[in-house]
């Protein structure tokens, strides 16, 4: 199966916009003017067509802003459906996270383009400012690095979760001032069709998902520190046991730690094993209660599977993983699974005194001749790199990789620029937010 990938997922959007636009503006002969309209830093217009770029490119961002949203609403229900069209929800969330941003950009456009009716007042019109305040405001607050390092979690989550109700204003907004839209009949059915679409989701992911998703009851039976900072915790079903994929992440909500926060984790232990096991790297606050609060016997929430890293979908029968940090986890398990595939694993750590966990490694080479590994210790031998590694017929192999971004990143152009074939190159995201 195709996946859609950012790189293509945004000229769809783009493309259809345009096609729809193009086709009602093209045969559209009704009267709407602006009779009398001023624009932030255009002046004012009076007996002007409707053939003038502020009022077309005004509108055309602002249904650009209506569909976004409305796409990251349903991305946001972690439908089953919707996850393979991306390819697995980490890649559905980064292109989630990507459109936000996008989206703020298209919405001030609009704000500073479109042309504001002077002839009566209309309450759509307070209503549209203040949500392109607080939309703004969410945006910025969810997805900038700078406000995402200070927030906590649950408090971040919540800001998040607000958006649903700025967009039924702004929708509401479209709804009662008067637009070039509502004068478009294909333009208005796409339009408002998906916005009522983005308003269900919403709906449904913040009020009613809770009834309708499966959540799976386990408690924590046996707790592994392997250093100061990465715990290794296994449980037990208390009923209904989770299926899953090798390789693939489920979310956990820890009772006692807190009883509204789920966070993603990748599974360590194989499907046909009865215990759960999951490997937790202090990195913020929540790991770090994990790491210091966690006791047997207490009960766990666990949904899912997700992800899409798994050896059902990769096929080269060469595979080359990469592994940076905590990055390993997803390994652990794909290296127990039955893979027929030749494999040579690297992980990359600072010093080997961040290799916890290497001895369930070397029981896995020992056991498996296909597989081999070896740590890269950056503090002796630098940044990893394509290159160093010295690989002979890198067309044909396969490149799993997960870790953190800048490494990640680095890694994909690099291997882009040997001429391997993005479909050759499969990748975890580390993080969600």
């Amino acid at each position: 199966m195709r996946f859609i990938k950012q790189e293509t997922y945004f000229p769809i959007i783009i493309g259809i916009h345009f096609f729809i636009w193009t086709v009602d503006l093209y045969f559209y002969h009704g009267g709407f003017v602006e009779t009398s309209s001023d624009t932030l830093f255009f002046g004012q217009m009076t007996n002007v067509s409707w053939f003038n770029v502020h009022r077309i490119l005004g509108e055309v961002f602002s249904s650009w802003v209506v569909t976004v949203f409305a796409f990251n609403f349903l991305m946001a229900t972690r439908a089953r459906w919707v996850e393979n069209i991306f390819g697995g929800l980490d890649k559905m969330y980064m292109i989630h996270r990507r459109s936000g941003l996008i989206a703020v950009f298209l919405l001030l456009a609009h704000f500073l383009i479109v042309p504001r009716d002077l002839v009566e007042f209309n309450p759509g019109k307070p209503l549209g400012f203040y949500a392109f305040i607080l939309i703004l405001l969410g945006v910025l607050l969810a997805a900038l690095p700078f406000f995402k390092k200070r927030i906590p979690y649950n408090k971040w989550l919540n800001v998040h979760r607000l958006m649903g109700f700025f967009y039924c204003m702004g929708v509401a907004h479209g709804l009662m001032v008067n637009s070039l839209i509502r004068e478009l009949p294909l333009t208005r059915v796409y339009v408002f069709g998906m916005a009522f679409i983005g308003i269900g989701a919403w709906i449904y992911r913040a009020f009613l998902y809770r009834f309708f998703n499966e959540r799976l009851s386990y408690v924590v039976d046996r707790i592994s520190h392997w250093d100061s900072e990465i715990v290794q915790i296994s449980m037990k079903p208390m009923g209904k046991e989770l299926g899953f994929l090798a390789g693939q992440f489920a979310f956990f909500r820890f009772r006692d730690i807190s009883k509204s926060e789920q966070h993603p984790f990748t599974i360590t232990s194989l499907p046909e094993e009865k215990d759960l096991r999951i490997t937790v790297k202090k990195l913020g606050d929540y790991t770090s209660m994990l790491n210091e609060k966690l006791e047997l016997g207490q009960e766990v929430d666990v949904e899912g599977p997700y992800g899409h890293f798994a050896s059902k979908y990769i096929k080269e029968k060469d595979q080359l993983w990469i592994a940076g940090g905590i990055g390993i986890t997803p390994f652990l398990s794909l290296a127990r699974s039955e893979i027929s595939a030749k494999i040579r694993l690297i992980w990359c750590v600072s010093s080997m005194e961040r290799s916890a966990g290497l001895e369930e490694l070397e029981r896995m080479q020992d056991s498996n001749l296909n597989f081999s590994f070896e740590i890269w210790e950056s503090s002796k031998k630098g940044h990893i790199s394509i290159e160093k590694l010295g690989l002979v017929d890198i067309d044909k192999k396969g490149f799993l990789i997960c870790g953190p971004e800048k490494l990640k990143d680095a890694l994909i152009r690099e291997l882009k620029r040997m001429g391997v074939k993005s479909k050759s190159i499969h990748e975890e995201e580390f993080a969600f937010r």
